[in-house]
């Protein structure tokens, strides 16, 4: 889940804008606003000293369903994408403290009668914590290596009406924090909870029958991407320096079939020069050494209008003979515009192991 913050912060982001302000709505198209109350179900252990309660936290949140074939189309279902806004005690002041937090989710509808319904969430977003890492003031904490972190999140809700426009909610609600190993430790925070709270709404309760929509025709299968990347990594200090930010830049080329809309194969290459690497190699080694690195890249990307998910293998083909491992992941979100131009953000890692995140912009054609 650490690998994944960052990232899918930034897709969720521009999707549920584009989701939120980009479409033309109908004015029975339902929306939604409502006050959560969250319960904590785990005390986190791993910071010291340990929290000895579960964290707490409320949560008001915005919401559009859309009834528009063209956003049907996206997840063939019907969907709520919306806002939220939270503040969490982690009720531990002197090592988590509190949080505050704002993004933007997306939730594909399950169950959907005039009565009650059932649907399934995701969401991402950025959050400011209180208290962090600090060698002196906050060794204990872990859990955050900066103030400012992404938040990733799941969950799973249940609505019942209770009178005309108000509907109760109840449900499993997931979330996570961390800041995607841009500064260490970075161990982050899970944060598991019950849902209780109430919902205000407008607008048609019925969905339409999709039966009769046809999905519109793939017509053009081959596809071309080159992105220019880049990223900054902090070094921890040592006795002998002190901390330090290194830049990592590179380039990205890559082809895809598309075998429908929405389903895309792709590989290519992947050329690195990391500074950070670099001097990891001079401490591991006592001098430097050839460290830039050339990546053979196989994978899958989810299309979804201008927004692309994409998750590749890599082979590190060039690299230090002795450095291991050979292979990563990585993980990304991308926007393309009409005229091609394509940026986002893309996540390295080994297993569970986030490297780095790298903001990347380019073509796609």
């Amino acid at each position: 889940m650490v690998r994944l913050t960052i990232f899918l912060a930034v897709w969720l982001l521009l999707y549920c804008t584009t989701c939120l302000l980009g479409q033309a709505t109908e004015p029975t198209e339902e929306r939604e606003v409502g006050l959560i109350a969250l319960a904590g179900l785990n005390k986190p252990t791993h910071i010291t000293p340990v929290s000895t309660q579960s964290p707490i936290g409320v949560e008001f949140r915005y919401s559009h369903l859309s009834m528009r074939k063209e956003s049907w189309e996206q997840c063939q279902c019907f969907f709520r994408s919306g806002f939220f806004v939270n503040a969490y005690s982690f009720r531990n002041p002197d090592v988590l403290g509190r949080s505050i937090g704002a993004g933007l989710f997306y939730e594909p509808i399950l169950v959907h009668t005039a009565r009650w319904g059932l649907s399934i969430r995701a969401l991402a977003g950025i959050t400011y914590v209180s208290r962090s890492y600090d060698v002196t003031t906050n060794p204990g904490n872990v859990a955050f290596g900066t103030p400012i972190n992404g938040l990733i999140g799941a969950g799973l809700y249940a609505r019942y009406n209770v009178a005309s426009n108000w509907r109760l909610l109840v449900g499993f609600d997931y979330k996570h924090i961390s800041n995607a190993g841009v500064r260490l430790p970075n161990q982050g925070l899970n944060i598991p909870s019950l849902a209780f709270g109430i919902q205000h709404y407008t607008g048609s309760i019925a969905l339409p029958n999709p039966a009769g929509w046809r999905t519109t025709k793939v017509n053009k299968r081959w596809m071309f991407r080159v992105l220019a990347l880049a990223s900054v990594k902090v070094m921890e200090a040592t006795s002998e320096t002190p901390e330090r930010g290194y830049p990592i830049y590179g380039l990205n080329l890559l082809a895809g079939y598309h075998l429908t809309r929405t389903h895309v194969v792709s590989g290519g290459i992947e050329l690195l020069d990391d500074h950070y690497f670099k001097e990891q190699i001079k401490q591991w080694t006592d001098r430097y050494q050839p460290y830039q690195q050339g990546t053979l890249l196989a994978g899958y990307e989810y299309w979804q209008g201008h927004f692309s998910f994409t998750a590749h293998m890599g082979w590190n083909v060039a690299r230090p003979l002795w450095y291991k491992p050979a292979t990563y992941q990585k993980y990304g979100l991308l926007y393309r515009f009409d005229n091609g131009f394509t940026g986002g953000v893309v996540v390295k890692a080994y297993g569970d192991n986030t490297k780095n995140f790298q903001a990347v912009a380019g073509m796609t054609l």
